[in-house]
């Protein structure tokens, strides 16, 4: 394989610098702050990342749920719905992964004329506030908001709903908009929010989606770990905000699964987003796919209750392979997991970690070897590793399996 040369893979005479990119939005933080949340007054906390620690110091196992359905009606009736009903049966809900249209990754003038998806379309900041705001839980603006050209646009609205976990970083190095091919613009605007969020005065977590990066084309997981240092980097050191990781849809194998949440956990001390259910052992009907459900969520729970992540745990609900599940399919996987965390105190004494905690530590060797090697090698090639702008366009341009072989 050819080394890397920096001007085959940035091919642009002149790129904006990132440190101006982050100027402009840190700027729009004077006027774009976190607007009221219903879930951080009830919580009586500052952000999302203050009531993960306070949850981890109890030792409680955080719950997600994923919302978002084409009706933004019945999206705000499910915020509310599932969080009464489970409030009913004496559980809870932490918080909601919103399901946004791929449609929202462009610009505002652009939308009505590209091709819809199936999630939510939310015409500006009110329409994110009121979803937001229809339960005491917290809002994660997750995908296609950071790593598309509206992606200062979207974030400004997210802020303004009370948002405190905002993404998708992942999706920025994969995903593509159909008939959209300026990545220069793509990457411009997520370096500009990547501002606005560090610029705020509370905590606002960076989420990245693992799976819906790199990972699922990288073929060593210590190399997925490695993408997971390489984010810190950019978002600690070069923007000066927190990066927080999720896992989980690829992560079949209970032993690999647990030993990578004690991996990440060292290496990131930053309290998770959400470990995501994995989904890629769902095949057959509901009651097959609830024995999936029970082996990747017991794992979850057990590594929470051992060394708290901050990870909000996802029952996905059975149906999930099928289509789009229903609110009553939400709550019964939500309530499922309720039972399972309470059962799972049992199992503690049969819960021997050694083979993950040694596994946890080849990964995380190689995850460092594999973060120094690809910085390494890209300053060699020329790359302005030191520059937000540089490094995410030429890590996009390069991808996963060319790094990976290098």
């Amino acid at each position: 394989m050819p080394p890397l040369d920096r001007n085959a893979v940035i091919r642009e005479a002149e790129l904006p610098p990132g440190a101006e990119l982050l100027a402009a939005g840190r700027a729009l933080a004077k006027t774009w702050t976190l607007g009221p949340s219903a879930f951080l007054a009830e919580a009586g906390e500052v952000s999302e990342a203050a009531y993960k620690r306070s949850q981890m110091a109890k030792g409680r196992v955080m719950r997600h749920a994923q919302i978002g359905y084409r009706d933004p009606e019945k999206s705000r009736r499910a915020y509310a719905e599932i969080h009464e009903r489970l409030a009913a049966a004496g559980a809870r809900v932490d918080r909601y992964g919103l399901c946004l249209d791929w449609a929202m990754g462009y610009p505002p003038d652009r939308r009505p004329l590209e091709l819809r998806g199936t999630g939510m379309i939310l015409d500006g900041p009110e329409a994110f506030a009121r979803l937001a705001n229809a339960a005491p839980v917290a809002p994660h603006f997750g995908d296609f908001v950071l790593g598309f050209p509206a992606a200062v646009e979207t974030t400004q609205a997210a802020l303004s709903a009370g948002s405190t976990a905002i993404g998708n970083l992942g999706q920025y190095f994969t995903f593509r908009l159909p008939g959209w091919d300026d990545d220069v613009a793509a990457t411009a605007a997520t370096v500009t929010a990547l501002g606005l969020i560090a610029g705020q005065t509370v905590e606002v977590l960076v989420h990245s989606n693992l799976d819906d990066g790199f990972a699922a084309t990288l073929s060593d997981l210590a190399s997925v770990l490695g993408v997971a240092l390489i984010e810190r980097y950019l978002i600690e050191e070069l923007v000066g905000g927190q990066v927080s990781h999720c896992y989980g849809h690829h992560f079949s194998e209970p032993l690999t699964r647990l030993a990578f949440q004690i991996a990440l956990a060292r290496a990131n001390p930053t309290p998770g987003t959400m470990v995501y259910g994995n989904t890629m052992s769902y095949r057959g009907e509901a009651a097959a796919n609830y024995a999936s459900l029970a082996s990747y969520l017991q794992v979850d729970v057990l590594a929470q209750a051992r060394r708290p992540s901050g990870h909000a745990v996802n029952p996905v609900p059975v149906s999930e392979n099928r289509r789009i599940p229903e609110i009553d399919e939400v709550v019964d996987a939500q309530l499922f997991a309720d039972r399972l965390i309470e059962r799972a105190a049992g199992h503690r004494p049969l819960f021997d970690p050694a083979e993950a905690e040694a596994l946890a530590d080849r990964l995380l060797e190689g995850g460092e070897h594999f973060r120094d090697r690809t910085l390494a090698g890209l300053a060699e090639a020329g790359v302005a590793v030191d520059d937000p702008m540089e490094l995410m366009l030429a890590l996009r341009r390069v991808g996963a399996r060319r790094l990976e072989a290098l």
